[in-house]
């Protein structure tokens, strides 16, 4: 389920895969902008029937660990 996420998350970002880890945040990953963020958020709501939760948005900005740990527990894996 991590390696979906992953390709989800490069896919959208426009990045390879492999430049992503679980430190990776906006800070390391210029196309990790706030309109692309959104995006981000809209996918996995789309791709995965879920709803995030307004408060959990800037959460899931801190770095990509965090960003899939809450998809995942959204998802129930």
């Amino acid at each position: 389920m991590t390696n979906n996420v992953k390709k989800l998350f490069a896919t959208i970002l426009q990045v390879d895969p492999h430049q992503i880890n679980d430190s990776s945040s906006p800070d390391t990953l210029e196309a990790w902008d706030s309109i692309n963020h959104l995006n981000l958020i809209a996918a996995f709501e789309d791709e995965f029937s879920i709803d995030i939760e307004p408060e959990e948005i800037p959460l899931m900005m801190q770095n990509y660990a965090t960003f899939v740990s809450i998809i995942l527990t959204k998802i129930g894996a």
